[in-house]
């Protein structure tokens, strides 16, 4: 309790103020992955805003925002294992296919030049016995 005296020296007693804590603003990507977690955990599940989560941690809302998107992809990554191919891995087949068509083209080209020159293809050694 606070005793004050206003102007006239009546003599008040007022309860003290509650303070928020201060949220002071670390240095940025210095939130361990548990605050990290528990702030999208927050946001997703309509506890808080944006705006209120940010003001908790000490961070800006499009910090927040990151944050929120880069669990929502790695919940997608987690619930698309075993059930597809990876974009990577789609990517990495597309570029094998290319090549095995350049490969078989390269080999239909030499054979026929081969032939309109009439070059009769050599054939190949037999392989050695590796004992």
């Amino acid at each position: 309790m606070l005793v004050k005296k206003d102007d006239k020296g009546a003599v008040r007693t007022e309860a003290p103020k509650e303070t928020a804590p201060e949220n002071v603003r670390g240095r940025p990507g210095r939130r361990s992955a548990e605050d990290r977690r528990r702030a999208v955990l927050e946001l997703l599940g309509g506890k808080a805003t944006v705006d209120q989560v940010a003001m908790r941690f000490g961070v800006l809302p499009q910090t927040v925002e990151g944050w929120r998107q880069d669990a929502l992809a790695g919940i997608d990554a987690a619930l698309k294992q075993g059930t597809g191919k990876s974009a990577r891995e789609l990517e990495l087949e597309g570029e094998v296919e290319v090549l095995r068509e350049t490969a078989l083209n390269a080999t239909m080209q030499v054979t026929l030049l081969q032939k309109a020159m009439g070059i009769k293809p050599r054939p190949s050694r037999p392989a050695r016995s590796r004992k």
